[in-house]
């Protein structure tokens, strides 16, 4: 077993969720949000590709579009099966950064730092399940 998966705490799952993304700023009017994917997701965070570099150490929002995650739900919400606004919100920090196109393509690594708990739980049982 590798060094890698040894440290990893949670299971990832390989799925191209959409994403949007901002760095966390103040006044929040000067946020810019980007429209991107996920590559992959686990219940600590997930890995990203952007146009847009962003640092290790850095805070961003991220708000995560997951089909049928109220299924999940261990609250009220797990009755609505509706995919519309199943949203999972958090803010992360940039783990890591690696350039996979010069100067236009970007793999960040997202560890969430602050997320609603049910919506950790519904993530969680989410990917338990799918695993």
């Amino acid at each position: 077993m590798s060094v890698q998966n040894d440290r990893r705490k949670f299971v990832r799952l390989p799925k191209n969720y959409k994403v949007e993304i901002c760095e966390l700023v103040f006044p929040l009017s000067r946020q810019k949000w980007y429209r991107l994917e996920s590559v992959d997701i686990s219940a600590g965070g997930l890995r990203i590709r952007s146009p847009q570099k962003f640092s290790p150490g850095q805070k961003v929002q991220v708000k995560i579009f997951i089909p049928r995650l109220n299924k999940f739900h261990p609250s009220f919400f797990k009755v609505f099966e509706s995919d519309v606004g199943q949203y999972l919100k958090a803010v992360a920090e940039v783990g890591w950064v690696k350039e996979v196109l010069p100067l236009t393509k970007y793999e960040l690594g997202l560890k969430f730092i602050d997320i609603y708990d049910d919506d950790w739980r519904a993530l969680h049982n989410m990917i338990k399940h799918l695993l």
